[in-house]
């Protein structure tokens, strides 16, 4: 029996923005544009899209699968709840990287979206907070079953449920293409905003590195006593 292929959304959480000077922010940006786009036109944003722990539907992306997807994702559109037929994108994946964090692996693109007035609204609402989880809508081929490694479609176990030992999760298989990335009321990846890390100016940094190097170290020796019987 020959299974189609599964159009999905798996939900992700936006988690920062770029701040500070990037010398190919505006080529990167203007790959996409018909015109060459000045800095204050757009606005950018740093999201995890999908990393590659289990989530609260007990699926799974397998760190292959992550690297596939990390090179799709420039160029796709970011929408609004996954909506394709009633609205238009709000901005485009401009630029996407693998972020790891201990054991999880995340895809973390960059989108931009253009500074119009019918985008305030929704820049400011990213920028206050309000706007803050995000999803990805993609094409896969195989849900395949943590406990058999089978199809989870003609296997006998259900996701969530505990055999033996083991949690059933599906492990997404075979990613087919990345259709968009939405932003959504409310995801299943369990991350949040990661604050920006603003560089030092260059000469507080240098004093601040060597008043660091020349301070002094503070030493402490721990003697053991052995006891000869």
């Amino acid at each position: 029996m020959e299974l189609g292929a599964f159009v999905f959304a798996h939900p992700g959480a936006l988690v920062a923005t770029r701040s500070g000077p990037e010398l190919d922010l505006d080529d990167r940006v203007n790959q996409f544009a018909l015109r060459p786009l000045a800095r204050e036109e757009f606005a950018t944003f740093t999201l995890d899209l999908c990393h590659n722990q289990v989530d609260r539907h007990f699926s799974r992306f397998p760190e292959d699968e992550l690297e596939k997807i990390n090179g799709m994702v420039p160029g796709r559109p970011l929408m609004e709840r996954h909506d394709l037929r009633g609205s238009l994108p709000r901005g485009t994946f401009f630029r996407s990287e693998l972020h790891r964090d201990g054991e999880r692996l995340s895809v973390r693109p960059d989108v931009y979206v253009l500074r119009t007035r019918d985008n305030e609204d929704f820049i400011l609402n990213i920028e206050g907070g309000v706007y803050r989880e995000t999803s990805i809508g993609f094409a896969f081929q195989t849900p395949e079953c943590s406990i058999c490694a089978s199809d989870l479609r003609v296997c006998n176990h259900v996701p969530g449920k505990s055999y033996g030992d083991a949690i059933c999760h599906y492990v997404l298989r075979g990613v087919i293409d990345v259709i968009e990335g939405s932003v959504v009321p409310s995801g299943s990846q369990g991350t949040g905003f990661v604050a920006a890390t603003r560089a030092l100016p260059l000469g507080t940094a240098l004093d601040t590195a060597r008043a660091e190097f020349h301070r002094p170290v503070e030493i402490a020796a721990r003697v053991r006593h052995w006891q000869r019987e």
